[in-house]
């Protein structure tokens, strides 16, 4: 094991680069790293200064000013002081939302459905200055005992920096709404669709559409998914306006709040003569 130190606006920090913290994703891959007294996780970006014109990542040090209870932590960010790599860091988290869905092969509970979407409701509230542009499972981390967003503004870092060609590279096939396919400007409806997404991931194990890389986005533009049929008839409805095509035709963040905190189960059909004698008799 070698250790590899950064220099960063906060200061130094050192970290393992055999030592994964997940799988790598689109725009980078995390590290077990430490920092003078506690271990951290370094998130380096795949995007290097030679092709960011050297730009600061100012979003990371925005995020530092505030106090966010449903958003992942940033400790430090920028460019590292001895290299042309960008990185952040942020404190260690136990496991991804992508976690538990793997685990539970679709039939995750309820309980923790709800939670999750409540957080992610939370979290882009808190930062509603803020379009995160690349929200899925995996970016979902449990820290504390609370669910929270990791790697806002990462996607608009390197939108600012590249062509769209390269951000539409980066992004998640399977999270991403039809208007960033389009190479347009991101917007909250934006997150609002990838949560859709999530939702669909959460209720049935997988997002709406699978696929090929060029299949996906046929069906992101073109396709309108099968509604979450395990949800209760009004929340599946609710669903499929997040996943509409046109990004004014989605909800807003705020009434997704209102509506998906009432997140239940389709009731199931009980056939059989008894069940409905004692349900008339109720």
């Amino acid at each position: 094991m070698t250790d590899i130190t950064i220099r960063l606006p906060n200061g130094k920090w050192s970290y393992d680069d055999q030592s994964r913290l997940g799988a790598p994703g689109g725009f980078g891959e995390v590290f077990h790293g430490h920092g003078e007294t506690d271990e951290v996780a370094v998130k380096r970006l795949r995007l290097s200064a030679q092709h960011a014109a050297h730009r600061e990542l100012d979003i990371g040090q925005a995020l530092m000013q505030r106090d966010l209870s449903h958003v992942v932590p940033i400790l430090d960010a920028g460019q590292d002081s001895e290299s042309n790599q960008y990185f952040l860091i942020m404190p260690v988290c136990d496991f991804s939302l992508q976690d538990k869905i793997d685990e539970a092969g679709g039939d995750l509970d309820i309980q923790i459905i709800s939670e999750a979407i409540s957080a992610i409701i939370d979290g882009l509230l808190e930062v509603g200055d803020i379009t995160h542009r690349d929200l899925k499972p995996a970016n979902i981390l449990m820290h504390n005992g609370v669910w929270k967003i990791a790697d806002f503004g990462i996607a608009k870092f390197v939108e600012d920096s590249t062509s769209m060609e390269t951000l539409r590279g980066c992004l998640t096939p399977q999270y991403a709404a039809p208007e960033q396919w389009l190479g347009e400007r991101a917007t909250s409806a934006t997150d609002v669709y990838a949560l859709g997404c999530i939702i669909h991931a959460l209720v049935n194990g997988q997002p709406p559409f699978l696929g090929s890389y060029d299949e996906i986005r046929e069906f992101h533009l073109h396709t309108a998914p099968e509604q979450v049929s395990k949800l209760a008839k009004r929340i599946a409805a609710f669903v499929s306006l997040m996943l509409r095509k046109p990004p004014e035709a989605r909800p807003t963040l705020s009434r997704c709040s209102s509506v998906l905190s009432q997140i239940s189960f389709e009731e199931p059909v009980r056939s059989d003569s008894h069940g409905a004698l004692v349900d008339a008799a109720k």
